[in-house]
C-alpha cells in the first residue's frame, strides 16, 4: 500500500480543481465535497448520495468532478495526504519505516473504506510509483540496496494491510453487538476440554481484538529480525549491504 506525495497526479487535482461551468456560482470548496464523499463510504459511494449528503443538487457535484470514479479517486488521495507520514529527518531506517507503517495504519482504518478501495483497485498507480520512489530515497541512503529496500517496503506493507483488515473487522463486529471475543468463546467452550486443551490456556491472548495499540507486534518482529541479521552479515569493510532474501531467512 501505498500514500500519495506533493507530486502525485491525483494530489494536484485536489489542491486545483475543475473550474465550474460559467455562470454557475460555486456552492461548495472540493474539500467539503470530498469529506462528505468518505462520510458516505467509498465502497458504497453514489453522487445522488453525496449530494443528499451535502444538500445540494446532484449536477452541482459535476462541477467539481467528471465521475463518480474521479469522486472516489480523489477522496481518496485527500484522506491520505491529510495523514502525517514521515519525512527523512537522518532518523535511524527502523524508526522512519514504524512511523511510516503507523501513519498507513491509520489512514487504512479511518473511515470512509480507503482499505477496501485499495483491495478493488481503486488507488491511483501514481501515488504507488511515488511511495516507491520514497522508500528507495530513504533507505538506500541508509546502506540498502534497492531490492532490499522494495522488499521490505512490501514486507511491511503486508503486515499493516493484514493487521488494519483485522482491526476493521474487529471494529465492525463490535459495533454490530457480536464481537469477536465474545464468538470465539463461545466456539471454544462448545468443544470438550480435550479437543484444544492450549487454546483454553490462552484464549484471551487468542481472542485479544487487533486495534491502533497492539497490532505493530508482527512489524516488531520483522524489523527486529532485520537489524539483527544486517549486524551479522556485515562485511568487514562496514558495507552492510546484503540481499534481503539473506536476511530474512
Amino acid at each position: 500500500m501505498a500514500m500519495p506525495r506533493a507530486g502525485d497526479d491525483v494530489s494536484m487535482k485536489v489542491d486545483t480543481p475543475r473550474a465550474p461551468q460559467r455562470g454557475r456560482p460555486r456552492r461548495l470548496e472540493l474539500e467539503q465535497v470530498l469529506k462528505a464523499a468518505l462520510a458516505v463510504g467509498l465502497q458504497q459511494l453514489t453522487m445522488s448520495a453525496v449530494a443528499e449528503r451535502l444538500g445540494v443538487a446532484k449536477a452541482v457535484l459535476y462541477g467539481y468532478v467528471a465521475n463518480r470514479e474521479e469522486l472516489v479517486r480523489l477522496a481518496a488521495a485527500f484522506a491520505s495526504r491529510h495523514h502525517d507520514f514521515p519525512s527523512d529527518e537522518g532518523q535511524p531506517w527502523s524508526t522512519w519505516v514504524l512511523e511510516y507503517a503507523r501513519a498507513l495504519f491509520e489512514t487504512m482504518t479511518m473511515e470512509g473504506e480507503l482499505l477496501e478501495t485499495w483491495l478493488n483497485g481503486g488507488q491511483s498507480p501514481f501515488v504507488e510509483v511515488d511511495a516507491g520512489e520514497l522508500w528507495l530515497s530513504v533507505l538506500t541512503r541508509r546502506g540498502f540496496s534497492g531490492d532490499e529496500a522494495l522488499q521490505l517496503r512490501r514486507a511491511v506493507s503486508h503486515i499493516v494491510i493484514g493487521a488494519a483488515a483485522a482491526a476493521k473487522r474487529d471494529r465492525n463486529l463490535r459495533a454490530e453487538g457480536r464481537p469477536r471475543a465474545a464468538g470465539v468463546k463461545k466456539a471454544l467452550l462448545s468443544r470438550t476440554p480435550e479437543e484444544a486443551p492450549l487454546l483454553r490456556q490462552f484464549l484471551n491472548v487468542f481472542s485479544r481484538e487487533v486495534n491502533e495499540h497492539n497490532w505493530e507486534y508482527g512489524l516488531f518482529i520483522l524489523l527486529k529480525g532485520v537489524t539483527v541479521a544486517r549486524d551479522a552479515l556485515a562485511l568487514e569493510n562496514g558495507d552492510s549491504r546484503h540481499p534481503f532474501e539473506e536476511l530474512a531467512f
